[in-house]
């Protein structure tokens, strides 16, 4: 089974990228963040166990080693055809969130996407429509051109959630 650890955002924070993401959606007539209640988040480790209670310990010890931090996002990107993204800047909180969670799972699961959450391999993104074909994409991008324009928030909620469907297990509020 696929696992994520992902970095969640405050109430103003995840209202900007809401509205960003019901216009991206509206547009180009894809609803799945929507659909699966998919809240807005960047995704700091991707990992595969049949034994996520190992994982649920192991966060609720030591999920103290995060705190809350301040995450600018600058630009759009796309993973072509698929997905349109929020980039955030790669800053230190960022990345060290990243290191700190697989360091974590490392030896209690494998790590999933062929390691494209792993630190260095690692493209921090905030996803706004996935799912898409490519006509969809093209509506998606214009749309979330249209709408976005850089800003700064603050993560404030580490989850850990069941992946393809989006499943959220448990969140820990970080200080």
């Amino acid at each position: 089974m696929d696992y994520a650890i992902i970095l969640c955002f405050d109430m103003e924070t995840e209202a900007k990228f809401n509205k960003i993401i019901n216009t991206v959606s509206e547009s180009s007539g894809n609803n799945y963040m929507l659909d699966n209640k998919i809240p807005p988040h960047i995704t700091i480790s991707y990992f595969c166990t049949d034994n996520i209670n190992q994982i649920i310990n192991m966060l609720d010890n030591n999920y103290s080693e995060f705190n809350e931090g301040e995450i600018f996002w600058a630009s759009l990107g796309a993973f072509v055809p698929h997905t349109v993204f929020a980039s955030p800047v790669l800053g230190e909180y960022l990345f060290n969130a990243c290191v700190k969670a697989n360091e974590l799972v490392k030896g209690l699961a494998d790590y999933g996407d062929y390691g494209q959450y792993l630190p260095n391999q690692w493209v921090p993104h905030t996803t706004l429509v996935t799912k898409l074909n490519k006509e969809e994409a093209e509506k998606a991008f214009n749309a979330a051109a249209q709408k976005f324009s850089m800003f700064g928030g603050k993560s404030n909620r580490l989850v850990l959630a069941e992946c393809n469907p989006y499943k959220k297990i448990k969140t820990w509020n970080l200080v």
